[in-house]
């Protein structure tokens, strides 16, 4: 049997990547230097925790 709980985040997480990766310049893209792979990986990676530490969380209730 197969665990699949954890598919759907895995794939909404490797969209995000993908979506990151057609958004960078053309001339980062273009480049197959192995140092500049390693530099739009971590670019990417950046802005992906970049943007989940700005997501506002909602508080349904203040039972103060």
């Amino acid at each position: 049997m197969i665990d699949d709980r954890l598919l759907e985040h895995w794939q909404r997480e490797r969209a995000s990547r993908e979506q990151a990766r057609a958004a960078l310049p053309a001339s980062w893209r273009d480049d197959s230097r192995r140092q500049m792979h390693e530099v739009r990986e971590t670019y990417i990676e950046a802005m992906l925790q970049m943007n989940a530490s700005s997501r506002v969380v909602a508080i349904g209730e203040d039972d103060r």
